[in-house]
């Protein structure tokens, strides 16, 4: 009876911390703890950063989007027809190395953990000011995998099964975001790395209009501007 008690108690503590969300703590395995923090030993890996928009501001604790301006976060360009044909992965949801569809590895953001931890959620923060409002720079269409133990020397990427999905969801890509932070939620696993692959910007959906993101001249490509992720977990 206690042993239940016990295995009860450590579930509700489990689910609190989920709801609750990352802890931004240092030091070991804490439970609720932001695994991505370079303090906390996460390591930030792109395909891609623009001058000035370096991928370290990733993982640093800064969620804000005020400082855009003065080289906070990260921005890379999407490229032109980036979500064109191929979305990834088929039923599976699998994929191998560093591949999978034809636009898999094109737009990404990798978060190595220092260990093995168990992974509730992740917390995508696009940016999002008065100046540059989500709904009009952020980022729009992403999916957010984890790497299983490797297999024959290969990594093989998971698409994580995200809660609240709505009908005809694809393959747990979130789409059509406005929001300035996109909150992941998934079944727990254990790994040592997430992926974020990212297909479309909202300044993207905006050029197909003829307007270009800056205001200006017609931009076909859109780009990608991320103030932080956060991976949480126990």
């Amino acid at each position: 009876m206690k042993a239940e008690k016990f295995t009860l108690a450590c579930f509700l503590i489990l689910v609190l911390l989920s709801i609750m969300g990352c802890a931004s703590l240092g030091g070991g395995q804490v439970a609720g703890i932001n695994w991505a923090l370079g303090e906390n030993g996460g390591k930030v890996t792109v395909s891609s950063e623009d001058p000035g928009h370096p991928a370290s501001t990733l993982n640093n604790g800064i969620t804000s989007s005020e400082n855009w301006d003065q080289g906070e976060g990260w921005q890379a360009s999407l490229g032109a027809g980036a979500d064109r044909g191929q979305w990834g992965f088929g039923a599976g949801g699998q994929g191998r190395g560093g591949g999978g569809g034809r636009n898999q590895a094109r737009n990404w953001v990798i978060v190595e953990i220092s260990q093995p931890v168990t992974v509730t959620h992740v917390k995508i923060h696009t940016i999002d000011s008065e100046k540059y409002p989500a709904k009009d720079f952020g980022v729009s269409h992403l999916l957010v995998q984890y790497e299983s133990e490797a297999t024959l020397g290969e990594a093989v990427w998971i698409n994580a099964d995200r809660y609240g999905k709505g009908v005809g969801d694809r393959n747990n890509i979130v789409q059509h975001n406005v929001k300035g932070v996109i909150d992941v939620r998934f079944a727990p696993v254990k790994t040592k790395r997430i992926r974020v692959l990212i297909y479309r910007t909202n300044d993207m959906e905006r050029s197909e209009g003829g307007r270009g993101a800056r205001g200006g001249s017609r931009n076909t490509s859109g780009a990608i501007r991320l103030t932080e992720i956060e991976v949480c977990g126990v």
